[in-house]
C-alpha cells in the first residue's frame, strides 16, 4: 500500500511536460506548457535549419536573375531574419489526439506588424496515418555547393496523394532532432501504446482510460437490464 502511494506521489510530482527525446534528455521547447492531453514535445534544431535555409536561399537569389528584383525591396537585407522568424515559429508535439504541428504568429518581410503571419496549427490523428518515415540527409543542395544537413520526417495519410506527379505529404518536418525516436513514438501511439520515453501525469493516464471504462460500464448495464426484463417476463407467466 505504501509503495503504491509513493508511486502516485512521484507521478504527481513530475512536470506535465513529457520528454520528447531519448531518456534523460529534456525537451527545450516550452511552447506547449500547460496544454491538455500532451504526451511528448519534440525539439527542432533551429540553428542548423537557419544556417542551411539562409545559405540555400542566398545561393538561389544569386543563381536566378529574376530574383534580383527583390533587391529593390531590400529583401536580401532581411533574408536571414525571415529564415530565423519562420524556423523558430515551428513547434511539434504528440498529444492524445495525434501529431500536433503549430506555426505561431511571427514577423515576415521587413518585420513590420502589418506583414505578420498569423498562427496556424494542424493535428494529424494517429488512426489516419498510413506512413511515417525518416529521410536522412545526403548529397548536396543548390548548385552542388551546399551539403544537405537536415533530416526530414514525412507523415502520410490516405488522402495525401500526388500533385502534378509529385508526392504530397500530409505533414513534413525538416530539421527535427531525434527524428528516428519521433518516428518510433508515432508508431507506438498508433498501436495504442505509450512511447517508452513518455512520462504521462496520472490524471492524463486516467483520462485516456476513461472512454474504454465508460464503454464497458454501458455494456454491463445493458446486460443487467436485459436480464431483469427476462426475469420479469418469466415471473408474469407464472
Amino acid at each position: 500500500m505504501d509503495s503504491a502511494m509513493n508511486q502516485v506521489g512521484l507521478l504527481e510530482a513530475r512536470s506535465p511536460m513529457v520528454v520528447g527525446a531519448p531518456v534523460g534528455t529534456a525537451a527545450a521547447d516550452e511552447f506547449f506548457n500547460g496544454d491538455q492531453g500532451l504526451i511528448s514535445v519534440w525539439d527542432f534544431d533551429y540553428d542548423t535549419i537557419i544556417s542551411f535555409e539562409t545559405q540555400t536561399k542566398a545561393a538561389a537569389m544569386l543563381c536566378v536573375p529574376p530574383l534580383w528584383i527583390t533587391c529593390l525591396c531590400c529583401y536580401p537585407c532581411f533574408l536571414q531574419k525571415n529564415v530565423e522568424w519562420n524556423a523558430r515559429a515551428q513547434h511539434v508535439a504528440l498529444t492524445v489526439d495525434g501529431i500536433r504541428y503549430v506555426t505561431e504568429k511571427h514577423p515576415t518581410c521587413c518585420g513590420l506588424h502589418c506583414t505578420d503571419k498569423g498562427k496556424e496549427s494542424k493535428t494529424v490523428p494517429y488512426d489516419k496515418i498510413t506512413d511515417c518515415d525518416v529521410q536522412e540527409p545526403a548529397g548536396m543542395a543548390c548548385c552542388c555547393c551546399i551539403p544537405n544537413v537536415l533530416t526530414r520526417v514525412h507523415v502520410d495519410t490516405a488522402s495525401s496523394g500526388t500533385k502534378e506527379g509529385v508526392r504530397q505529404h500530409e505533414l513534413s518536418l525538416s530539421g527535427l532532432k531525434f527524428a528516428n525516436d519521433f518516428k518510433q513514438s508515432v508508431w507506438a501511439m498508433k498501436r495504442g501504446q505509450l512511447p517508452t520515453n513518455a512520462v504521462v501525469p496520472l490524471g492524463t493516464t486516467q483520462a485516456l482510460a476513461a472512454p474504454a471504462q465508460e464503454q464497458m460500464n454501458t455494456v454491463l448495464l445493458r446486460e443487467i437490464r436485459d436480464e431483469l426484463r427476462d426475469l420479469n417476463t418469466h415471473l408474469l407467466k407464472k
